[in-house]
């Protein structure tokens, strides 16, 4: 069997084959870009003054994208189970693909349990999440309590910090193999 790295000149065209089907490639960049928004709005929450308007925006803005990547990510994971990721690049040592299904499954789980956690504190805080412009308030499932919100909470931020790190990893390493394995790797995503 050969090993070889197979580069095509820059601009060839990928066989349907070797690429993410287009409503993966939908789902990845627009629950990256409500990820990114999430993270901006929090970091920017902690530089307004508390009780200021802009930071109830700020706060709003970080859990109704986080919501977003829940509700994205549920189908996103179905069609991952359903259609599977392309076959992985030739030559790809066995440590690259153990690393590469190690951290998409860290995210797949990021996706799903930071908002779920998320939302359980505010829940555990009291707060009402309510849908925007039609006053229909989401459900609530677990009842008020200070303490339970601090643990839920703490696990929330600390799962958050962890993830800069594998967002990086991730994003670090699609650049890694774009621009110095000049493989396919990146461009099988977009």
């Amino acid at each position: 069997m050969d090993n070889t790295i197979k580069l095509r000149s820059r601009g060839s065209p990928l066989l349907p084959g070797e690429r993410y089907a287009p409503p993966s490639v939908f789902f990845h960049w627009a629950i990256a870009l409500l990820i990114v928004i999430a993270y901006a709005a929090v970091i920017i929450k902690g530089y307004l003054p508390r009780g200021s308007a802009q930071r109830a925006m700020s706060l709003t803005i970080h859990e109704w994208t986080a919501l977003g990547v829940l509700v994205l990510a549920v189908p996103r994971l179905l069609l991952r189970m359903i259609k599977g990721a392309p076959a992985a690049l030739p030559g790809q040592a066995w440590w690259v693909r153990a690393g590469s299904s190690g951290a998409h499954l860290l995210l797949y789980l990021f996706m799903f349990a930071q908002p779920v956690l998320g939302y359980l504190t505010l829940n555990a805080q009291g707060h009402t999440l309510t849908v925007p412009g039609l006053d229909i308030a989401l459900p609530q499932f677990i009842g008020k309590d200070e303490q339970t919100s601090r643990s839920i909470k703490d696990i929330h931020e600390t799962i958050g910090n962890a993830f800069y790190w594998v967002i990086g990893f991730h994003a670090l390493a699609a650049l890694w193999h774009h621009y110095f394995r000049r493989d396919d790797t990146l461009r099988r995503m977009l």
